[in-house]
């Protein structure tokens, strides 16, 4: 009797799927699936079909600052699944990728402290089951070229990095906080409408990929699988220009990302009315103005490693974020971070990491925040600028299991879900735990790379 065949992950080339923000170790080559259900996982795999399914809570409590001390909890269950259909039916280079998200909850900063920079990434403000993307790839001339499109977010492919969800911040992940969180400028996960991207690497060093997307945030609070235009308010469009070292094994790795967009969608002005007046006293209807576009810069590397440990890299990321006007939520974001993995010689799977971000507000919405808070009888100023920490230690429990205790600071917290606020939120101490299960690996399901 022949010994059961051995599976090795799979790597879709170039397609990011959003949930699979979890730090794991890839099977190694040749290594058999383990789990209950692991000879199902290896004919899975030999017929090119690969799942995931992830659990992940986030916790975040309060001890000082902000509008009031409070707790949040808050929980996501993406899942999904990757096919390979040159295995399934000859098609080389071609996958499907489904994925669908479910996000359960409370949150620290809505609930309570009132800043918009989430403790908790995996909160949504519409909380239900949704089809998050399903998306179509080709990969052309050995993967020098690829086209992947259907229902997806933009900063799937953009601005995209695993690096950043090793952190539990909004500030950070899923991708850092200027971009998603502008009032309709590049949609994230897991709100996906009809679009596209084409990306070319025509070396191994280098790439160039643009994309086109539907602008529809009426779809926002839907199930997914609205697949109308009727709501449309225009497109996004984005670019990017990425460098990296020429293997993703070498001694020591690195990537350079840079980027614009635009989404030609009206944006209310947060302050002026049509007549350009302060509409909290004029009174009328907002100012709109055509769109809205941006710019960023962003990289990583390994400078070195642990005792010399090609296992235990020492990783720095950081760039700049930038808005071209003043009538956004946030003007400019500058981010930096380290990540050491295998802090601890006899843990060589856990993570230390340290991150820390200033955020610059935009000009129209300080003149809103600080009229709301006049007419609300209040005089403190409203500050120019946040900034935001967060020290991890992300605990490896076998392969498929990480726990994340963490420490966040923020240093002049906005207070944009409670613009009446009479008072400068004070600056906000909190302690945060994430638990990441990789339910599939788990059970010995195959997973693509």
């Amino acid at each position: 009797m022949l010994p059961p065949p051995v599976v090795t992950t799979m790597a879709s080339a170039n397609y990011p799927k959003p949930q699979v923000q979890f730090p794991q170790v890839p099977l190694p080559e040749g290594k058999s699936l383990t789990g209950p259900l692991a000879p199902l996982g290896r004919s899975l795999a030999d017929k090119g079909i690969y799942l995931r399914f992830l659990a992940v809570d986030e916790f975040a409590g309060s001890v000082s600052g902000g509008q009031e001390r409070g707790v949040g909890n808050s929980y996501a269950l993406p899942f999904g699944t990757d096919l390979d259909l040159d295995r399934m039916i000859g098609l080389k280079g071609s996958f499907i990728h489904v994925s669908m998200n479910v996000s359960k909850g409370t949150s620290l900063s809505a609930d309570h402290a009132g800043n918009a920079i989430s403790f908790q990434t995996r909160y949504k403000a519409f909380q239900n089951l949704r089809l998050a993307a399903l998306a179509v790839e080709q990969n052309l001339f050995d993967g020098k070229l690829n086209i992947s499109g259907g229902r997806v977010s933009p900063l799937t492919y953009f601005n995209q990095s695993n690096i950043y969800c090793t952190f539990q911040n909004n500030s950070v992940c899923f991708n850092p906080a200027v971009v998603p969180i502008q009032d309709r400028a590049l949609g994230f996960f897991p709100y996906g409408t009809w679009g596209g991207r084409i990306k070319l690497a025509p070396a191994k060093g280098i790439y160039v990929q643009a994309g086109l997307f539907e602008a529809n945030p009426s779809l926002n609070p839907t199930n997914g699988f609205d697949w109308s235009t009727q709501g449309s308010t225009g497109h996004q469009t984005a670019v990017e220009l990425g460098f990296q070292s020429a293997s993703p094994k070498a001694h020591y790795p690195w990537h350079l990302r840079i980027g614009g967009y635009h989404n030609t969608s009206d944006v209310a002005d947060p302050y002026l009315n049509s007549d350009h007046q302060p509409r909290l006293t004029a009174g009328g209807t907002p100012l709109q103005h055509d769109g809205q576009a941006g710019w960023y810069v962003m990289g990583d590397a390994v400078t070195g490693h642990l005792h010399g440990d090609v296992k235990r890299p020492v990783t720095v990321f950081g760039g700049m974020i930038g808005s071209t006007e003043n009538y956004v939520p946030f003007k400019g974001q500058a981010i930096a971070g380290v990540i050491v993995t295998g802090p601890l010689a006899g843990r060589p799977r856990d993570t230390l990491g340290l991150v820390g971000s200033y955020i610059r507000i935009g000009d129209r919405q300080i003149d809103y925040l600080q009229a709301s808070r006049i007419a609300a009888g209040g005089t403190d100023r409203v500050r120019r600028g946040e900034a935001i920490f967060e020290l991890n230690y992300g605990m490896a429990v076998g392969r498929n299991v990480r726990i994340s205790p963490n420490i966040q600071y923020v240093v002049n917290p906005d207070n944009f879900l409670q613009p009446r606020a009479r008072k400068q939120s004070g600056d906000i101490l909190a302690f945060g735990l994430r638990i990441s299960v990789d339910i599939a690996g788990l059970l010995g399901m195959p997973a693509m790379k």
